[in-house]
């Protein structure tokens, strides 16, 4: 009863020290909610949105929220009627201040008790080490088309950091018609922020206590989804800020708590003394313990920060063999440690959006990694990369991240082990016959993004289902066609690339029209080959975001049948665009009666600008339009 009569003084001494909520009533916004003409093709408006962050001189944090959300369909129905408050259940307690649905003729209906469930995620169903991650879940009634739904509530973090630490948002895929922010924080404490796409920027307002500061922004237009655009997180409005001095304050809670996990290892030391034992050099100790922890141990996809920083103790994660980023992490750099290798956690982002440097926030931070010390650099790993080539991975890739270390925290840019860039090598050598008919092999060898594709989509396939694969892929080649002998490596080991070869054979490959054969160029009949990326939008609001950088090249060797020359060809083009190189070219072998036909894909950077978009994507067309797609054959 203490506590809860704390909170409750703690909440109400808040809401006081915030005149702006108490100007307007909840009603009053709702009669203020636009007509959905004013916005047809959302699912819902965003009408108000309060959010006020306060920090006591005691570290007691208080995260106050108060939205009014217009409901327009049955779309934004679905998705606003099962409201979320995300929180943690051992630091942090939630206050329903309000929680009401008001129809379209104003009357309101409060969301019952029974209708207010705390439940686990269900993507934590079966991870009892993460019982504190918590949902708070207000099913509303009478959500009709036209209603209103008005949340208020308080949490407050009882984690005793000290420190506030956040970034806040102002965009999301429906439109927010007003959206303020208020930052409270005591005398002797310094906000660090940065903004990124508003004009506006905060007011201070000085308070006997300390110091107040707002912004507020109106009419914040929605995100709309486009194919291959960078990550919302990176698109939106928003502003990063926190009271941490340096990232040395910042990440200490974390780092102690990793340094205590490491201590409760014995188990994790005998077992990485056991896989090494036969072992001899350093980077081969490291290559097996990873392999380990990647795939023996289950990935929980829980983000870094949610659910607290703690971590959990090393044996417990090797026990239970599931763990979260920083708990795999932990194992991870326990087991190493036990073998004699240097190790450290380090925070990224997994989206790779760009850092904030100078604002010494871990909410810009979703994931851990490991960094092995090397050559005055450093090896990185992600224990969560199952499904990559050893020392390749997407999360944080290429994004600068923050290595901790006890009391030398640094911020260093994240790169994959060279020898795994992403790139796709195929080549086609086949034989074409009087009657049209063909006979071949294509063959495959991929690494970095293309052969992490290729094993998400392989690894776990039967017997069976192997063989429909690569069915399927002579069908892509040319129709009623034969598979012959297949051959590939073995997608679960992670030391090798990605290799596949396949012989094919078929018939009427070759389209006649009296003595002119018709031939379509083959290309590669494995999706994996080619970046996922390839743009179809005729116009874009955002750039476009390739998977990586990367080469594609594929290499077609066509034996022509004797008596037969060929008349039509591809010219060939070479296209230079600040994003990379792109061309495609076609020769003849008279003396060996061969065409070659090349075609490279190398994308230097990962982003297309919106300006440079056309360029790009008329580059990419080109490839596919019929006079680069195919050749003639003349019989002498």
């Amino acid at each position: 009863m203490k506590k809860n009569g704390s909170l409750i003084c703690v909440v109400l001494a808040f809401l006081l020290a915030v005149p702006a909520l108490a100007q307007e009533s909840v009603e009053e916004i709702v009669k203020k909610a636009p007509a959905r003409g004013k916005y047809p093709d959302a699912s819902g408006v965003v009408v108000r949105f309060d959010q006020f962050f306060r920090l006591a001189a005691n570290g007691t944090k208080i995260d106050e929220r108060s939205v009014v959300i217009e409901v327009f369909s049955v779309r934004g129905r679905e998705k606003y009627s099962d409201f979320r408050i995300p929180f943690d259940k051992n630091s942090e307690r939630v206050d329903l201040i309000l929680a009401r649905t008001y129809k379209p003729d104003l009357t309101s209906v409060d969301v019952e008790k029974g209708a207010i469930n705390d439940l686990t995620p269900p993507e934590l169903s079966d991870a009892d080490m993460y019982a504190n991650v918590m949902h708070r879940v207000l099913s509303f009634p009478a959500v009709d088309p036209g209603a209103c739904l008005a949340v208020r509530y308080a949490k407050e973090n009882r984690e005793d950091s000290g420190n506030l630490d956040e970034v806040v948002t102002f965009q999301t895929d429906d439109p927010i018609q007003n959206k303020r922010l208020e930052i409270t924080i005591p005398e002797g404490k310094e906000l660090r922020y940065k903004i990124f796409g508003l004009t506006a920027d905060l007011s201070r307002e000085p308070r006997d206590t300390g110091n107040v500061y707002k912004i507020e922004a109106n009419d914040s237009p929605p995100i709309k989804a486009e194919e291959f655009m960078p990550p919302r997180g990176e698109i939106a409005a928003r502003i990063v800020f926190t009271t941490n001095r340096d990232w040395n304050e910042a990440s200490g809670p974390f780092a102690r708590s990793f340094e205590e996990a490491l201590k409760t290892s014995a188990e994790a030391g005998r077992l990485a003394a056991e896989l090494t034992k036969d072992l001899s050099s350093e980077d081969e100790k490291v290559r097996k313990i990873f392999l380990f922890v990647a795939g023996e141990v289950r990935s929980v996809r829980l983000n870094f920060g949610e659910g607290g920083y703690t971590v959990n103790a090393a044996d417990a994660v090797l026990r239970n063999r599931y763990g979260d980023w920083k708990d795999k992490s932990a194992l991870l750099v326990a087991m190493l440690k036990a073998v004699g290798a240097e190790a450290f956690p380090v925070l990224a982002g997994s989206d790779a959006i760009p850092l904030a440097e100078d604002v010494p926030s871990l909410k810009q931070f979703d994931c851990v990694l490991v960094a092995v010390p090397r050559g005055g650099g450093y090896l990185f790993l992600d224990p969560f990369a199952d499904d990559s080539q050893y020392g390749y991975f997407l999360d944080g890739k290429g994004a600068k991240g923050l290595v901790v270390k006890p009391g030398a925290a640094e911020i260093r840019a994240i790169e994959c082990l060279p020898g795994t860039e992403s790139t796709s090598l195929a080549e086609i050598r086949a034989d074409l016959l009087p009657d049209g008919g063909i006979k071949g092999k294509v063959s495959l060898e991929l690494s970095g993004v293309f052969d992490r594709m290729a094993r998400q989509e392989l690894k776990d396939k039967t017997a069976n289902e192997m063989k429909e694969f690569t069915d399927e892929a002579v069908n892509k080649l040319l129709d009623e066609g034969q598979a012959l002998e297949n051959r590939m490596s073995d997608p679960r080991d992670l030391t090798k690339k990605i290799t596949l070869s396949q012989e094919f054979k078929g018939e009427s490959y070759g389209i006649f029209q009296g003595a002119i054969m018709l031939v379509n160029i083959p290309r590669p009949p494995y999706a994996v080959a080619d970046l996922p990326s390839m743009p179809s939008q005729a116009k874009r609001s955002y750039p476009f975001r390739i998977s990586d950088v990367a080469r594609a090249v594929a290499k077609v060797e066509l034996k022509l049948p004797a008596g037969f020359t060929p008349v039509y060809m591809p010219e060939g083009f070479k296209r230079s665009l600040e994003c990379g190189e792109f061309s495609l070219s076609a020769s003849y072998d008279e003396a060996k009666n061969v065409i070659v036909i090349e075609r490279e894909m190398l994308f230097t950077k990962k982003e297309i600008p919106v300006a440079a978009y056309d360029a790009f994507k008329n580059a990419m067309d080109e490839f596919g339009v019929l006079r680069n797609t195919l050749i003639l054959l003349e019989r002498k």
